[in-house]
């Protein structure tokens, strides 16, 4: 199944393919052709593996272990979707419609609204995308529908085209249990994970883990990634 419904941004050498539908995803990110993100061909890939194509948003990142957490004297409870952890893994997001606020050739701003029936909170996001001769920028805003306060743990993964060398500012990794559950607590990086931090391949290394970050700036090869400043954690996974 070809995947449908597709937008592309354009401004000069950059081009960037954003499908509302499944999530506002961006399925394709290309610099004169090349693809810088791993681009989503099919929706056959989505059932493999929904995560590691272009640049999916989650919410709740990581896993919530039977998908039960409380907030604030609240309880809440999300579906289980992974049943080798018997966990919610990566929230719902990922694979809602969002509505087409605007678009020009170079820039949208898409909207996901949920009232209950995806999660038991009520929340909105906008996201918005705009491609220029630096690249692509993306900005989302989280806005708290409801009458009390809102859990929330925000990711991308971003999947990079698996670059030579990479640099990721990493300060220590999140430990995690036999079922990858983290326990909190926070251990040193190993001699593999320090290189990360000036200069690692990829191809050849197994490359996983959560990390406190140390910095907002990471490189893919020459591709550049800026995060905002009160980022505070890097995923890091290659597939093996």
């Amino acid at each position: 199944m070809n995947i449908t419904d597709i937008i592309t941004l354009k401004s000069g050498a950059w081009e960037a393919d954003v499908c509302p539908r499944l999530g506002a995803n961006v399925t394709a990110l290309r610099l004169m052709g090349r693809d810088i993100l791993v681009p989503l061909l099919s929706e056959d890939q989505l059932e493999k593996n929904p995560y590691i194509q272009g640049s999916p948003i989650l919410l709740p990142a990581n896993r919530t272990y039977l998908g039960k957490f409380s907030f604030e004297g609240r309880d809440y409870e999300l579906p289980i979707n992974e049943k080798r952890t018997s966990s919610h893994l990566h929230g719902l997001v990922h694979r809602k419609p969002f509505t087409v606020l605007s678009q020009t050739e170079c820039e949208i701003v898409l909207k996901y609204e949920n009232r209950g029936e995806c999660y038991p909170f009520h929340f909105d996001i906008i996201a918005k995308y705009s491609v220029d001769e630096g690249g692509l920028s993306q900005e989302f805003t989280i806005i708290n529908a409801g009458n009390v306060n809102m859990p929330y743990v925000f990711c991308l993964h971003t999947t990079f085209v698996e670059p030579e060398i990479f640099t990721v500012p990493v300060l220590t990794r999140q430990e995690r249990n036999s079922i990858d559950i983290p326990t909190g607590e926070y251990v040193p990086l190993d001699e593999q994970q320090k290189r990360y931090l000036t200069g690692s391949p990829s191809k050849g290394l197994y490359v996983v883990g959560y990390f406190l970050s140390a910095g907002n700036v990471a490189t893919a090869g020459d591709i550049v990634y800026t995060v905002s400043e009160n980022f505070d954690h890097w995923i890091l996974y290659n597939a093996k």
